[in-house]
């Protein structure tokens, strides 16, 4: 613990004396640093992990840095476990940091509640420069501001009262312990225009829709601006990205840099994600979460590949066709300039295109290995479905491997938790008694006779495949006086209890050779009403 606290003083240290001695930290020859600086107030929602992604693809596409910061000032708001599942997601999204929390650097640390001596010292300069000032006012005064602003119909801000008090008044405040917060001190006559990376110039004066604003609060805590402005500063960050809705915020960021005397990084501002009908997205929806999307089975690829076509940074085709992209390529071919500024829309329907295209290029590369993680979210899913089953029976790579390269073939899946659908319970259950019996009240055959016939075949065949099966499965139709499609209808129930579904030699072949002569012969015996005999898969 000794130590770790030594390394802690002498990290902050450090960052004090750079501070002091450094006036800028954002030169055009300094190379890129960006950081993607979440508040663990809530999950990782879609609109988090696109910021987190271009900031990835901005670092890597320019041979830069990317920091992973942790923004956690506001602690009323906290949620336990969310920095922790920052940076799992972050994993799960191949966006490794090259510095952050878990994993250190020279600009640590990389939380914002274990910098609080950083920003005091920051905070003592600008009041000793008159650029920021204590203010005593009380929640009731404020309120009562608000309240006759909105009366009169004008914009509710500061009156900057405590801007103007006098030496003598903030002692006496000072001897008295009276609670206060820190101002930052806004001109209307000292604005920042800048140019953003993705709008274009942007002119907004703060002043006019603004009172001072408060960058120090009474806990002792910053705001987010401040600590925001600071820590980009110390962090050498050259270029931040963020979502649109901080761009109003910028000129004030801007403001605290020239009071500072600190050259300000660039900024570019992402897109609004929307929902498909217009609508704004909500951390509230269940469904922009990244845990939805994973417990979905959606990959990591489609759903970063997504994101790209939400915000631009790629050139469009003519056809607007979606292509595979690897995170290499998406480095390759992404450029800032091609970022658009119109919001980007959640298509489902699109997102089911790509995770396809993800899925079949993954079966192309290695057609007979599945990945941990796809048998984990398989397993999962079949747990959750099939609790009595599941874990007890082990999934099998092989067995999983065979099914995909026919589902993924054959374009029957998207994804694949498709395969845990109703549609495709033939592929881990046997099924009911109950289903199969049906049979003899359908037909006014000997049934137990032809599942026989179709059980030797299929032991005495040299070569499962698909024509050998077929030709077969004639044979026996033709020796037994029946149509091959009512024979077929047999068979599909028999081992799967459906009444429609995937052609009979297909589902026989992606079962295999064992499952289908189990299956048989459990149809057989369920027929002639004898004890049930619980056969593997």
């Amino acid at each position: 613990m000794a130590l770790s606290m030594k390394i802690f003083s002498l990290r902050i240290s450090r960052q004090i004396r750079r501070y002091f001695n450094t006036a800028s930290t954002c030169d055009n020859g300094k190379s890129v640093r960006v950081r993607f600086a979440p508040s663990p107030t809530g999950y990782m929602h879609l609109g988090s992990l696109r910021t987190a992604l271009y900031n990835y693809l901005f670092a890597k596409s320019n041979g830069g840095v990317f920091v992973l910061r942790i923004e956690d000032t506001d602690q009323t708001r906290i949620v336990d476990g969310a920095i922790e599942k920052i940076i799992k997601t972050l994993q799960w999204a191949k966006l490794e940091p090259d510095e952050g929390p878990s994993i250190g650097g020279d600009y640590g640390p990389y939380i914002q509640s274990q910098r609080t001596e950083l920003y005091t010292n920051c905070l003592d300069k600008l009041i000793k420069n008159g650029a920021a000032y204590r203010c005593y006012c009380t929640k009731f005064r404020l309120n009562l501001i608000r309240k006759d602003a909105i009366r009169r119909g004008e914009i509710p801000k500061y009156d900057n009262k405590c801007r103007h008090l006098t030496d003598r008044e903030i002692q006496e405040k000072t001897d008295e312990n009276v609670p206060y917060v820190v101002r930052f001190k806004l001109n209307s006559e000292d604005h920042e225009p800048f140019t953003d990376l993705v709008y274009g110039h942007y002119d907004v004066n703060i002043a006019n829709y603004e009172g001072d604003p408060v960058i120090m609060k009474a806990d002792g805590l910053p705001t987010y601006h401040f600590a925001n402005v600071v820590d980009d500063h110390l962090m050498g960050i050259t270029h931040v990205l963020r979502g649109q809705e901080w761009q109003i915020s910028t000129p004030k960021h801007l403001l605290l840099y020239k009071a500072f005397g600190w050259s300000p990084p660039e900024f570019g501002h992402l897109p609004l994600i929307m929902n498909s009908d217009g609508t704004k997205l909500s951390k509230r929806q269940g469904d922009i979460q990244i845990s939805y999307y994973q417990n979905k089975g959606y990959s990591p690829e489609s759903l970063l590949k997504f994101l790209t076509l939400l915000g631009g940074g790629y050139t469009q085709t003519d056809d607007h066709s979606i292509e595979y992209d690897s995170m290499k390529d998406l480095i390759k071919k992404f450029s800032i300039e091609n970022m658009s500024t119109h919001p980007g829309h959640v298509d489902n329907e699109k997102l089911e295109q790509v995770s396809k295209i993800y899925l079949k290029r993954e079966m192309q590369d290695d057609p007979v290995q599945v990945t941990d993680q796809t048998m984990e979210i398989l397993t999962k899913h079949l747990q959750a479905k099939y609790p009595s089953k599941f874990p007890s029976t082990e999934l099998d790579k092989e067995y999983v491997a065979g099914i995909l390269q026919w589902a993924v073939g054959e374009s029957r899946i998207n994804k694949i938790t498709d395969l845990t659908e109703p549609q495709w319970d033939f592929l881990w259950n046997t099924p009911s008694q109950t289903q199969i019996q049906e049979l003899r009240g359908n037909y006014d055959l000997d049934l137990c006779d032809i599942l026989r016939d179709c059980y030797t075949a299929v032991n005495e065949m040299s070569d499962f495949q698909e024509n050998t099966l077929k030709n077969s499965l004639s044979v026996i139709a033709k020796n037994r006086g029946i149509k091959v499609k009512l024979l077929m209808n047999i068979i599909r129930v028999s081992l799967s209890g459906l009444q429609v579904g995937p052609p009979v030699v297909e589902m026989m072949k992606i079962l295999g050779r064992t499952v289908t002569l189990n299956r048989l012969k459990y149809a057989e015996e369920c027929v002639n009403n004898l004890d049930h005999v619980d056969l593997k898969m």
